[in-house]
Order: C-alpha cells, then structure tokens, then sequence
C-alpha cells in the first residue's frame, strides 16, 4: 500500500518545520537592513573633585626655663652672739656592783638521734639481765601485783647522752594499768648505764625505748 505524500502527517510536519526556519531567517535579515545602523549616544560627565584646602600650621616650640642649683650656704660665726658654757656630765660609774648581771645565753639544745638512724647503737651495760638483777635486788615488783600473781609488761622511753646515763625516763605503754609496773620500770631505767651511741665517730644522744617484762618466777 503506497501512501499519497500530499496526506502523510510525518511529511507534513517537516515540511512546515522548514517553511518555519526560513520565513525565521528572512524575518531576521529583514529587521537588519531596516536598522543597519545604530546610535549609541553616551554622554559622560567628570565628577566634581571635592576642594581640598591646605592649612599652614605654625612650627611651635616649647621653651622650658632652666633652673640654676642655688649655691649652698655656709653658715658664718656671729660675733655678737655668746658661745654657751661647756656642760659638764656628771660621772657615772657603768660597772655597778649592786647590778645583777646580765642572764648567761641559752644553752644550745643537744641533738637527739633516733635509735635507728645512729651507726654505732648504745649498748646496756651487763645487758638485760642487769635489769632483771636490779628489779630482784630492790625489791621493784609492784607489791599487789605480786600477791595477786599478776604479771606486767611495760615500755619506757628514754634518752641514752653522751655519757651513757640516761634521762627523760618515761612510761608509754604499761599492761595492766595501773598496778605500779610503769614506775617500777622508770626506777630500773633511770640506773641503767650504757655505752654511748656515736655518730661519725663522735658521741651522741641517743633516743631509745626498752621494753621489761615482769613476770613471777
């Protein structure tokens, strides 16, 4: 079946689509020929600058009065004016026995080293048994905690000098309390001796503690 172009839709449309562009195109070199020429009128105008006005300014200086040191004055005798008579100071004897004199400076306080920082330790002289001896020998066992058959422990503290005496004898722990252990322990301290403890080569106080146990043989 051959189709007739003249009633071909696809034909058609073409067709029209062509006769458009070209009428486009001679309406456009139209308008160009009729307007060929343009004028383009632009009228520039300077801005007004603003007036800049300079001012001289005068040059000023400050002058500064120089001062000029006064000189000094030395003082002139006036031969009109009587020269005051000597005083006379009546003696005074500094050294008046009736005066106490004056109070010796204080002693300086003897270091005291710990027991477990010393290099060579004090040692008790014939050792704890010279403690127990002399418990023994005086007699220092409390009396109500001997009838009682009670037995006590107690811990002095003391200071070994360089001596070897002791001194700040003292209770700080004392089981049971209060049956006499703590002041029989400090009276068997205070007799101890010992050996003194020295520091680089030199004698020094000692802090120490001992304990003592009391017990019924």
């Amino acid at each position: 079946m051959i189709k007739n172009p003249k009633f071909d839709l696809k034909y058609q449309y073409r067709r029209t689509l062509e006769m458009s562009l070209v009428l486009s195109l001679l309406g456009i070199i139209s308008l160009l020929m009729i307007f060929k020429k343009f004028d383009v009128d632009i009228s520039m105008r300077a801005l007004e600058a603003p007036a800049i006005e300079i001012e001289d300014i005068p040059i000023t200086r400050t002058i500064k009065k120089i001062e000029v040191p006064r000189k000094p004055t030395i003082p002139v005798e006036d031969p009109d004016v009587d020269i005051e008579d000597d005083i006379d100071i009546p003696d005074i004897d500094i050294f008046d026995p009736t005066l106490a004199p004056p109070p010796p400076p204080p002693a300086m306080e003897e270091e005291l080293v710990p027991f477990y920082k010393v290099e060579v330790k004090p040692l008790l002289t014939g050792g704890n048994q010279a403690i127990a001896d002399y418990i023994r020998r005086h007699n220092l066992y409390p009396p109500m905690a001997y009838e009682a058959g009670i037995s006590g422990k107690v811990m002095i503290s003391f200071v070994v000098g360089k001596d070897g005496k002791t001194r700040n004898v003292k209770t700080i722990d004392e089981r049971p309390a209060k049956l006499g252990f703590g002041e029989a322990g400090v009276k068997v301290m205070k007799a101890m001796t010992f050996t003194p403890g020295m520091q680089r080569d030199k004698p020094v106080a000692v802090l120490m503690q001992q304990p003592i146990k009391f017990t019924i043989e």
